[in-house]
């Protein structure tokens, strides 16, 4: 009867009423379904920083591939307002990170989201990125929203999406600055964002912070984009 006076739609089928997070219960099982193996996702990217003894690219932990499910729902969460989704993201987003730091086998990180531009905050009202963040943090992991921030440009796109390769890293280079009130970089750092697709902005945060002493040894994301074959 609610759902006759007030339509709940799913925010992936339509079709279907949602019954949590703005999801039914069938394209909720498929996300799930999507979302169920976490796997390394480096080689997608060539625009990821190179570690200088070894030439391997930053590891970046995913929790899944960035399919046009995964893409509908994800975009519906970042730009037309269903902030409900969150709930639906962040029991993966807490399962990947809590994976990442194992297999990493670090005692400790500070983990530190990518920041929101202040065209992205104006056109959404909030950070996708903070939003599907778990409320707790598995153990040996401090959140430091703090820590990075964007710098500020007149002519600032809200997000990447339209954009080609080179236009993303040339977005992306000086598009950060570290916090002048920020601690001491004793940890190392993992850094989590929402969607990998060339690695450009993952790479201007890292070399961001690595100029600033801050030992980034690893990146999270929800989706990975797979190359193009």
């Amino acid at each position: 009867m609610l759902n006759l006076l007030a339509p709940n739609p799913c925010s992936l089928c339509v079709w279907s009423d949602a019954v949590m997070h703005q999801l039914c219960q069938p394209c909720t099982k498929l996300l799930k379904e999507q979302a169920k193996q976490i796997f390394q996702a480096q080689d997608f990217a060539d625009a990821l920083p190179l570690d200088l003894v070894t030439g391997q690219p930053l590891p970046v932990f995913a929790a899944s591939f960035y399919t046009p499910e995964m893409a509908k729902v994800l975009l519906k969460f970042k730009d037309h307002q269903r902030i409900k989704i969150a709930g639906f993201l962040r029991p993966i987003v807490y399962r990947t990170l809590h994976y990442a730091s194992d297999t990493l086998g670090y005692s400790y990180y500070r983990v530190v989201p990518i920041p929101a531009s202040g065209a992205s905050m104006r056109k959404r009202g909030y950070n996708p990125v903070l939003t599907m963040l778990p409320r707790q943090l598995p153990p040996a992991l401090n959140l430091d929203t703090g820590l990075l921030k964007t710098r500020w440009h007149l002519l600032t796109r809200a997000a990447h999406h339209g954009t080609g390769v080179q236009i993303r890293r040339e977005q992306s280079r000086k598009k950060f600055r570290v916090s002048t009130r920020h601690t001491e970089p004793a940890e190392p750092v993992i850094l989590i964002d929402d969607v990998l697709t060339t690695g450009a902005t993952l790479a201007a945060s890292a070399r961001t912070l690595q100029a600033q002493g801050f030992d980034v040894v690893a990146a999270v994301v929800f989706s990975a984009v797979m190359p193009r074959g």
